[in-house]
């Protein structure tokens, strides 16, 4: 009886529904804490690109967008980006099977694989709620302005769908990625180096393009589509940089090595990173080449961790062969594209190009 009056009591108990809410926080509802503890233990872990999406958006913000007004908006573009970028992360070490994360046991590896999905799906939706959120925040406050509901919905729309499709840009080329590791052996072509660049666009660039799409939503200082085009372009020149940049250093920073629990973890998950790539299209003679051998004749990553003498000849023919030479020569034209595109903005010299030129400096 006492059990049929609590939930007379709970049924006819009258709650806020979670979408009124207006954002988000773990203080909404207990059961976040408890759901949410892959996500908050891999935010909580350290890391050694020392904030670079955060520098580029602070940057970006300074020199196209000049919106002195919108600082804290900024604030929160960078908490999406974060939520989304480590979302990604846990799904990546999921699907990549990697047991160490910055130098910690996977997210997947402490708290289990079904966890760890929901959690960062959740994630993907609690970042688009803060985007919905900011934006609101941004037309009330200019509002006197001249800003009506009907712009307000049509901005809701058009960022809504910047985030959606920068998201499936994201899985896209992280698709790309996984299948070519997974069917290596049985791909016609390899992929060329543009399919390459392509995929590193959709995978790693989309974060930074909306970081620059976000920015301009939110700001009193929208450029118009030509210059914003121009802005992005920019932003995919980053975001190429920072993958072929994480490719050559997987395979020649000892630090990758503490940082992920293993060396050339691209060797050993079998991904087609561009050192990987270049000398795989360039070899005259695949029976002899340990690159060829640990990645067509060790076909998962639990056989291929087990080959620590075929890795380091791998490695090293990496080197001798001339790939990673010509992956650092691909890493500078990049670097003079982005400087070439700042150009068009007499940015040339500016804290952004210093930043790549710091990155590129490997």
């Amino acid at each position: 009886m006492q059990d049929s009056i609590e939930i007379d009591k709970i049924i006819t108990t009258e709650k806020e529904p979670l979408y009124y809410l207006e954002s988000w926080s773990h203080e909404r509802d207990p059961n976040d804490k408890l759901i949410c503890q892959p996500y908050d233990y891999l935010s909580g872990l350290p890391s050694n690109n020392n904030n670079i999406r955060s520098k580029f958006i602070h940057l970006f913000d300074e020199l196209f967008f000049k919106d002195t007004a919108h600082n804290p908006k900024v604030a929160k573009i960078n908490e999406v980006i974060s939520i989304l970028h480590n979302s990604s992360l846990l799904i990546d070490d999921i699907e990549d099977n990697s047991k160490y994360r910055r130098g910690f046991p996977s997210a997947h590896v402490k708290f289990g694989t079904p966890l760890t999905i929901n959690c960062a799906n959740l994630m993907y939706f609690k970042a688009m709620d803060v985007a919905a959120n900011v934006l609101h925040e941004t037309n009330v406050s200019q509002s006197n302005e001249g800003v009506d509901q009907f712009n307000h919905d049509q901005r809701l729309r058009d960022l809504n769908h910047d985030i959606v499709q920068e998201m499936i840009n994201l899985h896209n080329g992280q698709g790309l990625d996984i299948y070519w590791r997974d069917y290596l052996p049985e791909l016609k072509l390899l992929p060329t180096i543009e399919e390459y660049l392509y995929m590193v666009q959709n995978k790693t660039g989309g974060l930074f393009r909306l970081s620059v799409k976000l920015l301009s939503a939110y700001s009193r200082n929208r450029p118009n589509q030509e210059m914003l085009n121009k802005i992005i372009a920019i932003a995919n020149s980053a975001g190429i940089i920072y993958q072929i940049r994480d490719d050559y250093l997987n395979l020649v920073d000892a630090r990758y090595s503490t940082m992920k629990g293993i060396a050339g973890e691209d060797l050993i998950e079998g991904k087609l990173s561009l050192p990987i790539l270049i000398n795989l299209r360039n070899e005259k003679d695949p029976a002899n080449s340990p690159v060829h051998k640990i990645l067509y004749d060790f076909r998962s990553l639990k056989l291929r961790s087990k080959q620590p003498d075929l890795l380091q000849k791998a490695v090293t023919y990496l080197h001798d062969t001339g790939s990673m030479t010509q992956t650092h020569l691909v890493l500078m034209k990049f670097k003079e594209k982005f400087h070439k595109l700042l150009n068009e903005f007499e940015y040339g010299d500016s804290e952004l190009y210093k930043l790549i030129e710091a990155l590129c400096d490997v």
